[in-house]
């Protein structure tokens, strides 16, 4: 115990470490087929996310500043980037009639190699297409498998048909 120190769990909270970036993926179908919506002037939506905040809820609270009408909200992946964990949700929404002028842009989802790393080591980079991708083949996975979504998502059934989940996709 002394050479080791105390379990990690007993240490304080430190602020040198700071795991609260939350990414927000909002994505929706219409007569052009899928979209993922970003900022005018970044990669993706990112906000921080408060020590006593839950994600989910700030998910939504975030989508009602555009303002933006979730239809399923879940959290796909997370992933190490310049000193920080970025914590990813994916928000279906209904389609917007119009959005705030210079907010969001809506660009057309398309298909995308997941970024890959070693047995034991985070791939070096992970672009957003990449983030993009995993999320739509773990909708792709959900909608077949909870209840929730395989009820919200009723519609999209054959457009995530086209992305076959990653834990299967090796099995074929």
């Amino acid at each position: 115990m002394e050479t080791m120190g105390p379990p990690v769990s007993s240490l304080p909270w430190s602020p040198d470490f700071v795991a609260q970036t939350l990414e927000v993926l909002p994505v929706g179908m219409d007569e052009d087929g899928l979209y993922w919506m970003k900022p005018i002037h970044a990669d993706s939506l990112r906000v921080g996310l408060g020590a006593s905040a839950k994600p989910h809820e700030t998910v939504i609270e975030v989508l009602k500043w555009y303002p933006l009408e979730p239809v399923v909200v879940h959290s796909t992946s997370w992933r190490h980037e310049e000193g920080r964990v970025i914590l990813t949700y994916i928000a279906v929404i209904t389609p917007p009639a119009e959005l705030p002028p210079d907010s969001l842009v809506k660009l057309p989802i398309g298909r995308a190699e997941l970024a890959r790393g070693e047995a034991m080591a985070a791939p070096k980079s992970i672009g957003v297409d990449a983030v993009v991708e995993h999320a739509m083949r773990h909708l792709s996975w959900l909608v077949k498998d909870d209840p929730a979504v395989m009820q919200s998502l009723d519609a999209w059934q054959d457009v995530l048909a086209r992305y076959q989940p990653e834990p299967f996709r090796a099995l074929a």
